[in-house]
């Protein structure tokens, strides 16, 4: 892998500074080998894509993935048909620049072959469907597991703020009761007891009533986070189906 990292510092331009999603294909060294290989643009989590990468070619492909180090993984004796009539091994490398996590697929025929545009026109085609339908699952679970986890802050302070909401309207219609029972009690000592549980009330509905706003704040901003991250969303969608329309 010290290869690969030397020809990272070389190609950190051209992979890391765009803000976009791409597909590229180019060469990086898999130890002292040259390999050709699609190159992507990754979501933040090396656990979550490798996690959204193993469930990708299990449910699609029935294909199980092998961990060689921290930075590269493979898929041993590939049987896909529509990919190449030959086996072959595919191999995924995790790259980390100043500026974007990128990953890196090679499908290698032989130790020192692997499938590019010139010579595996076709294959090379379908190759780039594959890792482009990956992208495309990779982000929709990303961003739903990130839309999920917010729903579920939302419903609770939208629970909390209609649970207070709800304690105000009851101790109002307590002190209501109160004003009516003040107004016909005639025992002064009564009526004073009185007057001190509305007054312990009030202060209540007072309290609550100074927390609804930093109540309702959260669930604005937590609505807004929600609706970013799907604008997000369908614009990596939009991104990855241009993608695909190219190949």
């Amino acid at each position: 892998m010290k290869y690969l990292i030397v020809l990272l510092v070389l190609f950190l331009p051209k992979w890391g500074n765009s803000q976009h999603l791409f597909l590229i294909e180019d060469e990086v060294m898999d130890d002292d080998t040259k390999v050709n290989a699609l190159i992507i643009r990754s979501t933040d989590d090396f656990d979550e894509v490798m996690d959204n990468f193993k469930d990708f070619v299990k449910d699609k492909h029935d294909l199980k993935v092998k961990k060689e180090n921290n930075n590269t993984y493979m898929i041993e004796a590939v049987n896909l048909p529509q990919l190449s009539i030959k086996r072959g091994d595919m191999k995924i490398y995790l790259i980390q620049t100043d500026s974007a996590k990128i990953l890196a697929f090679s499908f290698r025929l032989g130790y020192d072959i692997s499938i590019n545009s010139e010579e595996y026109p076709e294959e090379m085609t379908e190759f780039k469907k594959l890792v482009l339908d990956y992208m495309g699952y990779n982000y929709h679970e990303h961003y739903m597991a990130k839309i999920d986890e917010k729903s579920k802050l939302l419903d609770k302070s939208v629970k909390e703020l209609r649970q207070n909401e709800d304690k105000i309207g009851s101790l109002q219609k307590k002190v209501g009761s109160l004003d009516k029972k003040y107004q016909k009690e005639t025992d002064e000592s009564k009526k004073t007891d009185i007057t001190s549980d509305k007054n312990s009330l009030e202060n209540e509905i007072g309290m609550l009533t100074n927390q609804l706003p930093a109540l309702r704040e959260s669930v604005s901003e937590q609505e807004e986070v929600i609706s970013e991250l799907k604008e997000e969303m369908n614009n990596y969608h939009q991104e990855i189906m241009s993608l695909q329309s190219s190949v």
